[in-house]
């Protein structure tokens, strides 16, 4: 991530050159680096400083949850390492910077990549998300995720729903989901999900149909389908 054009291709001919990483992607500005590292979820992570609309340090805090293994900064500013060495990056490449200084940092970078996939959720419980970031007027909002109500699906994003606001976020329901705490958040119809300490009521309709009646007042179907799960999540069954 870096708005210098001409520092993204140099960066990206040394990568390419590397048999064992695969480029997923580049950008040019703050949102859309953390736009990008939230739906490819990287190992690795190359980031500059100063960046326009949200500088490096600005999207190391919007993915935090995300779980980057290992983080670059590749800056033509050497003031900022001590910073970026207290929030845990891997290496602090200073431009200009040579072949030699660059294969360093990238092997610190494979053997912190290593060490994270060592200590896998495998051996651990799951890391569910804990907060969302979403970007509104050319800001990056942090939302916990415990603040919110209900999910829609829109598109190809979602709606939050969180004390009577509504944010945006570009992310299909379905990958969502399995980023959300199960214990905590139900599919309760196709198009929707739900935190389930947010629900007041279930409401039996005709024909075997049920809603559910949330805190704030919102009324949602609940399908056939999702019922059972929900009705155990709520200790109903």
């Amino acid at each position: 991530m870096d708005d210098e054009p001409l520092a993204r291709r140099t960066l990206c001919a040394l990568l390419e050159r590397e048999r064992d990483v695969e480029l997923l992607g580049e950008c040019a500005d703050g949102l859309s680096a953390t736009e990008a590292v939230r739906s490819r979820r990287p190992d690795l992570l190359f980031l500059d400083v100063q960046m326009p609309e949200l500088d490096g340090f600005g999207v190391l805090e919007a993915v935090r949850d995300v779980g980057v293994p290992a983080v670059v900064f590749v800056t033509a500013f050497g003031e900022h390492a001590v910073r970026a060495f207290d929030e845990e990056a891997t290496d602090y490449l200073v431009k200009p910077f040579d072949d030699d200084r660059f294969g360093r940092a990238l092997e610190r970078a494979r053997a912190r990549v290593e060490a994270a996939r060592r200590e896998s959720p495998e051996q651990g419980p799951p890391r569910w998300l804990e907060r969302f970031a979403v970007e509104c007027a050319g800001r990056i909002s942090i939302i916990p995720v415990d603040s919110v109500q209900w999910i829609e699906a829109q598109d190809y994003y979602v709606q939050i729903h969180t004390g009577g606001k509504e944010h945006l976020l570009r992310e299909s329901l379905r990958n969502l989901e399995t980023r959300l705490d199960p214990r905590r958040f139900a599919r309760v119809h196709r198009s929707a999900i739900v935190n389930v300490g947010c629900v007041k009521q279930l409401r039996r309709r005709s024909h075997g149909e049920y809603a559910l009646l949330l805190e704030d007042g919102t009324e949602l179907k609940l399908s056939r389908t999702h019922r059972d799960q929900l009705q155990l999540l709520l200790g109903m069954r």
